[in-house]
């Protein structure tokens, strides 16, 4: 993937995640009637996919802050979950469509659980 792909890829999510925010299935519409989903994306689930790993990456680095911070993991969670209204909306569209983004959401359960409470035997989660 070239730098223009990657900054290309990266625009498109933005305005998905924008339109996201009043109306997630009209934004998954307009994923699936864009022309640059197949270039971009290879199609509707790359592009859920690549979305529920910017919220992972944004979720684990949330908890990791929310462990030192001693702030409970369900609190950072929805903390972020607010903070990020249209990709939240998104991605829960998503798993009502796609087993392959619902499968991961047990990835996302058992990442929370691990940060669930805080430790207190002097080692971190990693």
């Amino acid at each position: 993937m070239t730098w223009s792909q990657f900054h290309e890829r990266m625009a498109f999510m933005a305005d998905i995640v924008d339109r996201a925010a009043t109306d997630p299935e009209a934004a998954l519409a307009a994923a699936r009637a864009s022309e640059a989903l197949p270039r971009l994306f290879g199609d509707e689930d790359g592009l859920l996919l690549s979305l529920r790993h910017r919220w992972v990456t944004m979720l684990a680095a949330k908890l990791d802050q929310a462990d030192y911070d001693d702030v409970p993991a369900d609190r950072a969670r929805a903390d972020l979950a607010a903070t990020h209204r249209g990709l939240r909306a998104l991605l829960d569209a998503a798993s009502r469509r796609s087993v392959r983004v619902r499968a991961l959401d047990r990835d996302e359960q058992r990442l929370i659980r691990l940060h669930g409470g805080h430790r207190t035997d002097g080692q971190t989660v990693a």
